[in-house]
């Protein structure tokens, strides 16, 4: 995973800080944070990225994910997706798999694991909104809003949300994996690309020095 997403995991909260009422006066002051409370927009989030990014998923297909479609594997998780945008009649659902690489912290199935015991999901949506109560919500998220969940996880941050979007997680995904080598078939595997060359418009190189023939010939 790129640093900046690493920065927005560890941002995540893990506990909320509740209001509470001073008897004496009737004033509403912020207590310290309950370790016994757990966070559940920050459980969500910690779950949604990464597995938005590993599974180089679309914002429709994110948010379409049910409990049934979740499959766990002794190397990670198995999505079953019945319809991606190049499969558009679903005959036959599409497997993505995430694997554990790299921190256990960071794992995508650990994540998730924990988003649905706090959540208390057994079935139906595995993305929710979280009410201001600190519960799951009954309705899947909308498509678009993983782009305020994108942004909001950046700006804690400190980094720049301009210019972010929902595609951050799949389109990151292709630029980092380019970066550190992997082939077109590697993409293609996890992207389900039809084209090279649309899979080539998904690669954003800030800066052309990091992906040029020279610098890497030492000319």
């Amino acid at each position: 995973m790129p640093p900046l997403l690493f920065d927005a995991l560890a941002a995540c909260p893990t506990t909320r800080t509740w209001p509470t009422v001073t008897p004496a006066t009737g004033q509403r002051r912020r207590s310290g944070l309950r370790a016994d409370k757990p966070d559940l927009i920050g459980a969500r989030d910690r779950a949604l990225l990464p597995v938005g990014f590993v599974g180089a998923l679309r914002r429709r297909e994110l948010t379409a994910l049910e409990t049934d479609d979740v499959a766990e594997h002794p190397s990670g998780l198995v999505l079953s997706l019945p319809r991606l945008k190049t499969n558009q009649t679903g005959e036959h659902a599409e497997l993505v798999v995430l694997p554990r690489t790299g921190n256990p912290d960071r794992y995508p199935d650990l994540a998730l694991q924990r988003w649905l015991e706090l959540a208390g999901l057994t079935e139906g949506p595995v993305f929710r909104g979280v009410t201001k109560a600190d519960r799951a919500s009954a309705r899947y998220l909308h498509p678009e809003s993983v782009t305020t969940l994108v942004k909001g996880a950046l700006a804690r941050t400190g980094a720049p949300t301009t210019g972010h979007s929902g595609h951050f997680l799949r389109a990151g995904f292709v630029t980092y994996a380019h970066l550190r080598g992997s082939s077109d078939r590697a993409f293609a595997h996890q992207t389900w690309h039809r084209s090279m060359a649309s899979l080539g418009g998904y690669v954003r190189v800030p800066h052309a020095w990091t992906d040029n023939a020279a610098t890497s010939s030492s000319l």
